[in-house]
């Protein structure tokens, strides 16, 4: 699939002031539902993960698929990583299969040298001792020691893949934290991250209306009241200073 038109760093870095929660709930809007992955979550808690997707998919490993040393410049996984570039985010169609590790430590150290943006996997991660000392996003369904050849072979490279249950074509936005992993179709992104930061803005000005005592029936609406919606002006122009 073509990944012509990729979304910007400039983009991508409006993406990071927006939570996968308010997103999830700018796209439900737009009618987008199968859009939060299933049971994924970052394995050093706090993480952000912001990035474009590229896609690797595994199938099941058989013993005649060895990846011999002579081969390994050519298969998909080694492929992948060596794509990866800044704002690019590996999302790893693993099955769901929990049985081994897709990859450690030192890949990881490869793909964060070349400034991409993260890993999500449907599978699992090894050396999570590792990995959870190192200030790169790495989201899974769990970790395991196994190696990544006893149940995976990695057979194609940017091409649409499942992941936790939802559709990734290669340049999706994906947006992770601790709530979980949320994919922006990349022909929407700019008016998903215009809406959803607008909306992270106005949480942040009704939180701080809540936490000064004032009863939620006043202001809990969508879109603000004309009243609301000037008290929120004042209250932006105040923060910009």
């Amino acid at each position: 699939m073509s990944n012509s038109n990729p979304v910007s760093l400039d983009l991508l870095n409006k993406f990071k002031h927006a939570s996968s929660a308010t997103i999830s709930s700018t796209l439900a809007k737009k009618g987008y539902r199968f859009i939060y992955m299933a049971g994924i979550r970052p394995l050093k808690p706090g993480a952000k993960l912001v990035g474009r997707a590229i896609t690797l998919r595994y199938l099941p490993s058989r013993e005649d698929h060895v990846v011999s040393p002579d081969s390994r410049q050519s298969y998909a996984q080694q492929i992948a990583l060596e794509k990866m570039g800044e704002g690019d985010v590996l999302v790893v169609d693993a099955r769901g299969n929990l049985d081994s590790g897709i990859f450690g430590d030192l890949y990881v150290a490869r793909i964060g040298f070349r400034k991409s943006a993260g890993v999500v996997t449907d599978g699992c991660f090894r050396d999570a001792p590792y990995l959870r000392t190192v200030d790169f996003p790495c989201f899974a369904s769990s970790v395991h020691g196994h190696a990544h050849a006893t149940q995976h072979w990695a057979v194609d490279v940017n091409l649409p893949v499942s992941c936790g249950n939802v559709l990734v074509n290669p340049g999706d936005v994906i947006v992770g934290d601790d709530d979980g992993v949320v994919v922006v179709p990349k022909e929407i992104a700019e008016e998903v991250c215009e809406i959803s930061v607008t909306q992270e803005s106005k949480e942040e000005f009704l939180r701080d209306l809540l936490e000064q005592g004032e009863p939620v029936q006043r202001f809990d609406v969508d879109p603000f009241t004309d009243e609301l919606e000037s008290r929120y002006q004042s209250w932006k122009k105040s923060k910009t200073g």
